[in-house]
């Protein structure tokens, strides 16, 4: 994906109030005294498999859990930090971009700059890509400001989503050695955190200093356990960008624009259907979206979460479906024949394989749209 490498931007007034928004920070990390308490030896979650798990990570394997704990409790055995040497840390966008990325980056930073000012956080650019040739950009509180709170990985971009190959471990373990980073920590999901176990375990080995920290960030809500609630990210997707990511790809195909969630395919909303011929930026029901965007995201379309309750006014309101209609009836019918021409010339025996899967999936999901619209139920739904 391109990156904007930490260049300032220009805010939406939706961007803008997002921009308000302050984490809240956990008890035990709040101040400058750290309080760890070290408990029992990490395990497997599946005994059978303790024995493998410990032969493939000797080093790493069997370290007992830290436990941070807040100021007010009284641990005979806790560990009291107070003096804070500065640190050198980098951080790696990888795996596809998930909402919270942004904002581990400036949670990082806020906390190596108020135990010592002398910390640094570096950025590096391109994802993997510039791990591995060592491009780097000094984190700063300019360059974040306008990134705070928001989407995307573009703070930094990324390109390959993996560390895996001898010739990429070989070239993460130089890079961390020649910038002499006290910490490497790496954002993603599932294969980005599998990563970072397997790099830690060879930097131990073969003696490195820098530690490995994997977060989880990922839209998919599959890395937890007991430890971990949920992965940064997934509260946001059930929320929000599963309806604006509808408006972003309708923005960037410039065509007809049929979308569909409902409990069979997307289990966190129970309703969302968007129906409409949008041909540009400037059409009618874009224009509509984005004027009132803050009210139509905030108030109205969280207002059937489904399975995932939210408190507030209007949480046990109804279904609500957005129709965007067009009175140019037989030009539509006309330029969708004029598409599925297109698809048929360019899918085709002997077409790529990427094309062909593309085309496999966006026709399925199609059909399954067209279902459930010609479905008499859906007929009957309140249209606004």
């Amino acid at each position: 994906m391109d990156s904007d490498f930490g260049i300032p931007r220009e805010l939406s007034d939706l961007q803008k109030h997002r921009a308000l928004y302050e984490p809240e920070i956990p008890p035990c990390l709040q101040g400058t005294t750290v309080r760890v308490e070290f408990g029992d030896a990490t395990t497997a979650a599946d005994a059978s498999g303790s024995h493998t798990i410990s032969r493939s990570f000797p080093h790493t394997y069997g370290h007992p859990l830290a436990h941070f704990l807040r100021a007010t409790a009284q641990v005979l055995a806790a560990q009291i930090i107070t003096e804070h040497p500065p640190f050198r840390v980098g951080i790696v966008f990888c795996g596809r971009q998930s909402p919270g990325g942004h904002n581990v980056i400036w949670g990082l930073h806020s906390a190596l700059k108020i135990h010592n000012p002398k910390s640094i956080l570096l950025g590096f650019l391109g994802g993997t890509d510039g791990l591995f040739a060592q491009k780097t950009l000094e984190i700063t509180d300019d360059i974040l400001s306008t990134y705070k709170n928001q989407g995307g990985y573009d703070l930094l971009g990324r390109t390959k989503d993996q560390i895996r190959t001898t010739e990429q471990v070989t070239a993460a373990l130089n890079t961390c050695r020649a910038l002499k980073l006290d910490g490497l920590v790496i954002i993603g999901g599932v294969t980005s955190n599998m990563d970072a176990a397997q790099l830690a375990e060879i930097f131990a080995e073969a003696k490195c200093p820098t530690k490995v920290v994997g977060v989880p960030v990922t839209l998919n809500g599959d890395l937890k356990n007991q430890f971990v609630e949920t992965n940064v990210g997934f509260d946001t997707i059930c929320k929000v960008l599963i309806i604006s990511h509808m408006f972003w790809s309708l923005v960037m195909l410039r065509n007809d624009f049929y979308a569909y969630c409902g409990k069979t395919n997307v289990d966190y909303i129970d309703h969302l259907t968007i129906v409409g011929l949008m041909g540009d930026v400037g059409s009618i029901g874009c224009r509509l979206l984005r004027q009132n965007a803050m009210k139509f995201l905030i108030d109205d379309v969280y207002r059937n979460p489904g399975p995932l309750q939210f408190d507030g006014p209007g949480s046990d309101a109804k279904t609500v479906t957005l129709c965007v209609e067009d009175q140019d009836y037989m030009g539509r019918i006309k330029k969708l024949q004029g598409y599925l021409e297109k698809v048929r010339n360019i899918v085709k025996p002997g077409c790529p394989q990427d094309v062909l899967k593309a085309a496999l999936s966006s026709m399925a999901s199609v059909t399954e749209v067209l279902s459930v619209m010609s479905a008499p139920s859906f007929n009957s739904q309140t249209l606004i």
